[in-house]
């Protein structure tokens, strides 16, 4: 098509749109209004899901318990060591603020809140979903400056109620804080790469004193104090370092370890103060928010978005836009400020723990999980794409037209094509990325739903604009057949809607037919109605009348379908999949601390936080009342014979009940009395010993 040709297919302007007639900063507002809306009621209202969330939880209470926030720690377990070195610290430093506001986990804390208060899920995973609505606003930002705010709002609504994306968000998890702050870098990452407003900003002092007079410089240094000086404080008071004088060593704080980085820092807030534009700017904040996604996930924070932006340049060819506005400089100023965000924290590890802690987080986590295969399952490049399928359910159907579509058709306008290329580009080099991976979870494809959320939105934004039927016709003739075939597969049993926890679980790894379902749990009405309404919606946009009426129902479909998913079918599984009400119900109906929880064969970490690690944390090891692995059955009976007299509970997995009642004694068997058995994994049973 050519240019001509494609002008004359966009009608004349029309009236003033919705979003035009707001401010940005209503426009802002709407935006994180609509995710605060999506993502907090009810939060809070179901327990956290094994293995993750607890996983993370205990690793968090033990950082609040001890006061201590370098070392991460996991004295959970006989399989494991008490270190904690799978992740870096972002996740935990994030459920430990949540956990100091709502007053739990502090030392002195009566036994049990953990299982029964709700204020614990609400502590934990409200970060993770603030984080979300960070990811909408950066998609906003960015989408908004170059195409439109319609198509801004559209992306972000997109990303925002794609199922992989919420029930991750929902998440006390490690995802959510990596592409929280991945997506606003690569957001405004691209608004410095890619805007052409180059004024001069506005200067304020003399000399080498002088700094931009300008909002963008003061949101740079105040996100730059945010994220560094609580670092420097922590590591400059709570790390000791043995430092060499004299043929002997003196004990002195971190505070000299961290040296380097106060230089840095200075270093850094020269340099801002020598910024003339705002994209020099904007590549600061985006490179410290890559800094922040490293202390979440580890080197992909940093990794993945330099892959994106180098293959968009590279496809692109647009080297020439690095030369302008301080950019290039700026480059180098943003490895700088990225390494004095990510840093600190790793370099205090390694004082503390030696070598050992950088050989388990990368060397065993990051180069064999990608490079040998550790956990989780194996996999070719087409892994992902039935994990797409329902990752992002409502709009699947328009995905394939709008990836072929939005990046082959020709702009008249350059930078919104740029827009379109970044999010294909950003949706590929993502999802290629982690298909490379040797392990593979369902949840890795989560960084690469941002880019297709910009195709997507960009895409029905188009349709709007030139009242494009022809194309929806072709979206519903390839769309509407396969959200036919997804639903099938959604429905084909009642237990056919586990696929949706398996988008942010590894039940699957263990289970592949899924669990045993409860019969009381049918989701199957609801899901034929919301995607029902998905196809009709999506068929309406292929007539010009029909069309906005069709856009708009989507979008209200798609948020019915969050809705349902979130506080409806999340909070309805859960009791049956979490440990919170066993565990409540064990501190419900014991007297006193003296009658122990054991724990048999377990290892799903539920046990662990919910009892804020009772049954383990005692440092005589016979005392302990986890029996697990190898020497279970016999350290179990001999915790029994020493402790009789007794009442104790027993929490098991339901499918081990005859055997446990086999290892008590046999005048102790008929007092065997489960107490809790609605969780469809795990049982709580009382017995006098």
């Amino acid at each position: 098509m050519t240019e001509t040709e494609n002008q004359t297919t966009i009608p004349p302007p029309a009236s003033v749109g919705f979003f035009d007639r707001l401010s940005e900063w209503q426009m802002t507002l709407l935006v994180i209004g609509v995710g605060l809306l999506l993502y907090i009621p009810l939060a809070g209202t179901y327990g956290l899901w094994d293995p993750w969330e607890t996983h993370y939880g205990e690793v968090a209470r033990q950082m609040t318990h001890r006061g201590d926030f370098i070392s991460l720690w996991w004295p959970g377990s006989p399989r494991d060591a008490d270190v904690f070195w799978s992740k870096p610290v972002l996740t935990f430093w994030l459920m430990s603020i949540g956990m100091h506001i709502a007053g739990i986990g502090l030392p002195g804390n009566p036994p049990g809140e953990m299982a029964l208060l709700s204020r614990t899920e609400w502590a934990m995973r409200v970060p993770f979903c603030l984080l979300g609505v960070l990811a909408m606003w950066g998609i906003y930002l960015v989408v908004s400056r170059f195409v439109s705010r319609r198509a801004g709002f559209l992306s972000a609504l997109v990303m925002a109620t794609s199922p992989m994306f919420f029930l991750i968000a929902r998440q006390a998890m490690t995802d959510m804080a990596f592409v929280g702050p991945m997506t606003m870098a690569l957001a405004l990452g691209a608004i410095a790469l890619l805007d052409d407003r180059d004024e001069l900003l506005p200067r304020r002092g003399r000399g080498l004193l002088s700094y931009p007079h300008h909002p963008a410089f003061f949101t740079t240094v105040g996100v730059f104090l945010l994220l560094v000086v609580p670092q420097l404080v922590i590591d400059s008071v709570q790390l000791k370092v043995k430092v060499p004088i004299g043929g002997r060593e003196i004990l002195m704080y971190g505070a000299v370890a961290m040296i380097p980085y106060y230089v840095g820092s200075l270093l850094f807030l020269f340099f801002c103060m020598r910024a003339r534009y705002r994209a020099p700017l904007y590549l600061y904040i985006a490179a410290m928010l890559c800094g922040v996604a490293v202390l979440a996930k580890g080197l992909a924070g940093a990794g993945l978005p330099i892959i994106i932006f180098f293959a968009y340049l590279l496809f692109t060819w647009n080297w020439k836009r690095l030369r302008r506005a301080q950019m290039l400089p700026a480059v180098l100023v943003s490895a700088l400020v990225m390494v004095i965000v990510a840093a600190p924290w790793h370099h205090a590890m390694i004082i503390r723990h030696g070598w050992a802690f950088w050989n388990e987080l990368f060397g065993d986590n990051h180069w064999r999980r990608m490079m040998l295969g550790r956990h989780g399952d194996r996999g070719t490049f087409d892994y992902f794409l039935k994990e797409l399928g329902y990752g992002v359910l409502p709009w699947v159907a328009l995905a394939p037209a709008a990836l072929t579509g939005m990046v082959m058709r020709f702009r008249e306008d350059v930078q919104k094509q740029a827009v379109f290329r970044l999010g294909a580009i950003w949706f590929v080099a993502g999802y290629a990325l982690v298909s490379l991976s040797m392990t593979k979870f369902h949840h890795y494809v989560l960084p690469a739903i941002p880019g297709l959320a910009i195709v997507i939105g960009c895409f029905l934004d188009d349709l709007l604009l030139r009242k494009d039927t022809r194309r929806a016709w072709l979206a519903a003739l390839i769309g509407v057949p396969l959200l036919g075939v997804i639903l099938v597969d959604l429905i084909a049993a009642a237990h056919s809607s586990e696929k949706f926890l398996w988008l942010f679980s590894y039940d699957y790894v263990h289970s592949p037919t899924g669990r045993p379902w409860p019969q009381e749990l049918d989701f199957r009405v609801g899901l034929v109605v919301i995607v029902s309404l998905i196809a009709l919606t999506t068929l309406m946009m292929a007539w010009r009348k029909l069309l906005k009426v069709g856009v708009i129902g989507l979008c209200l479909a798609s948020v019915a379908l969050t809705y349902y998913l979130l506080d409806v079918f999340m909070r309805d599984v859960a009791p049956f999949w979490s440990q919170k009400g066993t565990l409540a119900e064990y501190y419900r109906q014991r007297k006193s601390p003296e009658e122990k929880l054991l724990a048999y064969t377990m290892y799903w970490r539920g046990e662990t936080f919910y009892s804020e690690n009772e049954i383990y944390d005692d440092p005589r090891k016979e005392e302990r009342t986890v029996f697990d692995q190898n020497g279970a059955d016999e350290e179990m009976k001999a915790w029994i014979a020493n402790h009789r007299g007794r009442r104790v509970f027993i929490i098991f997995e339901r499918g081990r009940q005859s055997h446990v009642q086999q290892l008590l004694p046999p005048e102790s068997r008929s007092t065997f009395k489960v107490l809790y058995h609605k969780n469809n994994k795990f049982s709580l049973a009382e017995v006098q010993i």
